[in-house]
């Protein structure tokens, strides 16, 4: 059991017997149909989740941890997926979502999950916890006459896949997922929402890698989705991945071959989309919807030595980090930066006092030192120190779309 500091609730480890209550808090906090709540049923792990219990004994907040490996740096870093968290309606307004999610913490760091993620209902509750935004995740309709004159260039041939590549499909993403920060690993469950094993309504085609018999240099996928009138369907976007340009073209190019019967294409992606960098027209019509996910530092020490840092870059920062959830994080430390390494040192002078989720933010790559203290979420008298903080931190914001 735990108590969370401001919060008047015990936080206790799920059993077996809470299954049930859990399900309807989620079925209620999210809106699923008794359908879907059979299935979140089957899918949560009691050893992976909290509850906090009302009067009656009733579970009347629950929260559920989905583990995954997110890469920063080219490293993969463990990270503790918050999915999902709830709260009965009756028992709102009294910080048990809060509560519910803090009181995983220690667990999470005893674990080896150094740190943990989540995509926000609410930005407050989470940052009332230490969570900071640290990527986006945007749903853009993209005019297929925008892709489609990305023709295939002659050395590459798309073609149809089938239910005998997707392994192929598998493996071909896990040699491009370590080059992009925030992507994270996909376990064969975890696959199997994204890309059916047996292709049931998608659409898969793929590029072979001529070198490497039996392997991919880049594959897409899609499904077919309702349309706006008059037209007759829209192309809907799982993923479009290649580990060359030429590939990444052609598949696009196929993707948005369908204009005539299906003139918007779906995507899923950053804000700063490289799609762009492709495309040779902007719709200023095209978001559909956008929301930021956020991050958090479970354990700050861990978590600066397991990701990647800059190879050839040195630099040293002192800092002052301000955690009241997680208090192994807070005080004064010493970042050391060393040609692709870095690790937290206990003490130096404190140049740079933050927060958890400031550290977190920056961590990400997200936010820049400057834009943090610009914010007020960064204090630094010293120029000097605040210009090495930026020097030696990630220098784009990372990419997930993998909604968890």
């Amino acid at each position: 059991m735990a108590t969370v500091p401001g919060v008047d609730a015990v936080v206790e480890r799920a059993t077996v017997d809470d299954l049930a209550g859990m399900a309807e808090c989620f079925r209620l906090g999210f809106g699923a149909t008794e359908a879907e709540r059979a299935r979140w049923e089957r899918g949560l792990d009691v050893d992976r989740a909290v509850v906090v219990h009302g009067r009656d004994g009733e579970v009347a907040a629950a929260s559920h941890i989905r583990p995954f490996q997110q890469w920063f740096g080219g490293r993969s870093v463990p990270l503790a997926g918050f999915s999902p968290v709830a709260v009965l309606p009756e028992h709102r307004g009294r910080g048990l979502g809060r509560a519910v999610t803090a009181g995983q913490f220690a667990d999470l760091r005893d674990r080896g999950e150094v740190i943990a993620g989540l995509f926000p209902a609410s930005v407050a509750l989470y940052r009332g916890v230490g969570f900071e935004v640290a990527g986006s995740y945007v749903h853009r309709r993209i005019p297929a006459a925008h892709l489609s004159p990305l023709r295939l260039p002659d050395s590459v041939r798309v073609r149809r896949g089938s239910v005998d590549d997707v392994a192929a499909v598998h493996r071909c993403y896990d040699r491009i997922a370590p080059g992009i920060d925030g992507a994270v690993t996909r376990t064969e469950a975890w696959w199997a929402r994204r890309l059916p094993p047996d292709l049931a309504d998608t659409v898969l085609y793929v590029v072979d890698d001529p070198g490497r018999p039996g392997e991919l240099r880049g594959y897409g996928s899609y499904r077919h989705g309702t349309a706006r009138p008059p037209y007759d369907y829209s192309v809907v976007v799982a993923e479009v991945q290649a580990v060359d340009g030429d590939s990444l073209r052609a598949l696009w190019g196929v993707v948005g071959s369908s204009g005539s019967q299906a003139p918007d294409v779906e995507v899923i992606g950053p804000a700063e989309d490289p799609i762009f960098l492709l495309v040779g027209a902007a719709d200023p019509r095209a978001v559909r919807s956008e929301i930021r996910w956020m991050l958090r530092l479970v354990d700050a020490a861990g978590a600066v030595a397991a990701r990647g840092w800059r190879p050839g870059l040195r630099g040293a920062v002192d800092l002052d980090v301000v955690d009241d959830h997680a208090p192994w994080n807070a005080g004064r430390w010493r970042l050391e930066v060393d040609d692709g390494e870095a690790r937290l040192v206990p003490g130096g002078t404190g140049a740079v006092r933050l927060g958890i989720g400031a550290l977190s933010s920056w961590w990400a790559g997200y936010a820049r030192a400057r834009t943090l203290a610009s914010a007020g979420l960064l204090a630094c008298a010293d120029a000097a120190a605040l210009a090495s903080f930026d020097a030696v931190g990630a220098t784009s914001p990372p990419i997930l779309v993998d909604f968890y």
